[in-house]
């Protein structure tokens, strides 16, 4: 029986023909040499338009194109963070930031929602968390794990909190901006709360394009902070390949051709795995309005002893179960801030999916209780 995955954050999915098209290109036209750190003009202004197209302003000055989203984010935290500085990530959250708080000065600190409140940040909240020493926060929209996505509303009341703090940046990571399923999604440029000189946006091509190993990302921000994050990266990694740009420049002019065929797989296997999920008794979950995952709570399966005898006191030991037994991956809620949980992708072979939904029912409705 094969290992069936759904605790990757990649899809399965091939990279658009016009980005591999482009790149090909690129390389036998012999852009191969060093770029600009701050990435090629002619990308940078194919970004600019995609925003243009949702009333966002923007100058090739405040854009720099990064190894990746997460070396975005690095670059933010080395360019703003200092000691004692804290960083506010509502959670749950992708574990990704922890990780990258590590190699920071600052201090993370969690602001936990709750699947029962459908994971909403509220503006009381917000404040009752933030102080003096809050330097960023940071939000994910749509969210990782949880799929949810911010409303206008709801982001201009969190907005209206932001500025009333003078020295808090508000970092969106909207890295599954095209991964949606209906529910409208604003950037938090958009807002008029926004404030220009402190809200910045990191976004990337390696999840509504199914291009992650090209490894491209790009900062959206004022043009100072841009320009500081840039010197950074110019002393760290330099610019991103020049086919690589090329690539993402072919494929955002052809995302109008190149997502739709992705997405109606995406949403069709949402439908999926939600249909799955409601057989399997006290599994509360959220369904996703954006990104491809769902964050289902499976703690009624805990402390319970597995088909080998095992006690499954952690959500590490069921996923390992699930493993072992079923030869099925989840990845644990703990490391996105909910122990009860599991990440479950279903930006998966739709045939694998189905297989994937038998194997966790059989491995759940098998659990005895102590």
């Amino acid at each position: 029986m094969e290992v069936i995955s759904l605790a990757e954050g990649s899809s399965y999915f091939r990279s658009p023909e016009s980005a591999t098209a482009a790149a090909i290109a690129a390389l036998q036209n012999d852009k191969t040499k060093y770029g600009p750190t701050e990435g090629t003009l002619p990308l940078r202004r194919a970004i600019i338009q995609k925003y243009r197209a949702d009333g966002i302003e923007l100058q090739p000055e405040q854009v720099l194109i990064t190894p990746g989203a997460k070396q975005a984010l690095y670059n933010l935290f080395t360019t703003l963070l200092k000691e004692d500085d804290e960083v506010v990530v509502p959670t749950p959250a992708w574990f990704g930031f922890h990780e990258l708080l590590k190699y920071s000065p600052a201090k993370g600190i969690a602001l936990p929602t709750s699947l029962s409140d459908g994971y909403k940040l509220t503006p009381e909240m917000l404040r009752g968390t933030l102080t003096s020493r809050t330097r960023i926060l940071l939000l994910t929209n749509p969210g990782n794990p949880t799929g949810r996505i911010y409303t206008e509303e709801e982001l201009e009341a969190l907005l209206e909190v932001v500025n009333d703090f003078p020295n808090l940046y508000l970092i969106s990571d909207e890295i599954y901006d095209l991964v949606t399923y209906g529910r409208p999604f604003t950037s938090i440029l958009s807002c008029q709360g926004a404030k220009a000189a402190r809200t910045i946006v990191v976004n990337g091509f390696s999840k509504s394009f199914a291009m992650s190993g090209w490894r491209l990302g790009f900062i959206l921000g004022p043009a100072d902070l841009v320009r500081r994050c840039t010197e950074f990266q110019r002393a760290t990694l330099s610019g991103v390949s020049l086919f690589a740009q090329d690539a993402a420049e072919a494929v955002l002019m052809a995302r109008e051709q190149e997502l739709p065929p992705m997405q109606q797989v995406l949403a069709k296997n949402r439908e999926f795995m939600q249909k799955g999920l409601e057989v399997i008794p006290h599994v509360p979950y959220y369904l996703p309005d954006g990104a491809y995952y769902f964050f289902p709570d499976l703690s009624h399966y805990l402390n319970r002893t597995s088909i080998t005898g095992e006690q499954l006191k952690t959500t590490a030991d069921l996923c390992r179960y699930l493993r072992n037994c079923y030869n099925l991956e989840l990845a644990p809620g703990d490391s996105f801030g909910a122990p009860g949980h599991v990440r479950m992708s279903f930006a998966v072979e739709t045939h694998r999916l189905q297989d994937a939904m038998q194997r966790l029912r059989q491995g759940l409705i098998l659990l005895t209780e102590d």
